[in-house]
């Protein structure tokens, strides 16, 4: 078995090997197809040898940083906002530094839906 590791933050799905790697995962797979050769080629795949896998874990994903201007919003316009957002790595970056209580309500909210659209 080769262990692989996935080099993106996100989440990498490769259909045709059957093969879906949460971010920085690692991951074993019988032989290297052409599909994750391709992966490797482009910098998104690394395979692994069992010393760097002992010796490294994986790190810590870090959030992106808050929307630009997302704090001079009005509360209305900054839950507007957040009700549109899919990427719920941007929601947990703007709630660690929000101070509105109606806007945390929304984040929390819109936290809680996508978790369970996903389930």
């Amino acid at each position: 078995m080769i262990k692989i590791r996935n080099l993106t933050p996100g989440i990498l799905h490769i259909p045709a090997a059957k093969l879906r790697l949460q971010g920085n995962a690692v991951s074993e797979v019988a032989q290297v197809t052409p599909e994750i050769q391709k992966q490797i080629d482009a910098g998104r795949i690394a395979i692994v040898t069992d010393e760097e896998d002992a010796k490294t874990e994986a790190p810590a994903a870090k959030l992106p940083e808050p929307p630009a201007d997302f704090d001079k919003l009005d509360e209305v316009d900054a839950i507007e906002y957040v009700e549109d957002e899919t990427d719920p790595k941007v929601i947990q970056s703007i709630l660690q530094t929000e101070q509105r209580g109606g806007v945390i309500d929304a984040l929390k909210g819109r936290l809680k839906e996508i978790g369970d659209a996903r389930k």
